[in-house]
């Protein structure tokens, strides 16, 4: 069975990610869903990884402090 992830608002607005996913012609939701589960559907530079990395990890960093 497939699990939805919910995806931060925060994040999906990000001018970062919205940047990357207008790049590669999906939505923001689209790139994080591939991205954060792994799937390689997205051929992602590597500065593109690192910054989907950071980014998803202060959003999870946030999350706990709050």
């Amino acid at each position: 069975m497939k699990q939805k992830t919910e995806l931060p608002e925060e994040l999906c607005a990000d001018e970062a990610v919205c940047f990357i996913a207008d790049r590669h012609h999906v939505t923001p939701q689209q790139l994080l869903r591939h991205f954060l589960c792994g799937e390689a559907f997205i051929p992602l530079e590597d500065n593109e990884v690192e910054i989907l990395k950071g980014l998803s990890e202060q959003v999870k960093g946030d999350r706990i402090t709050n």
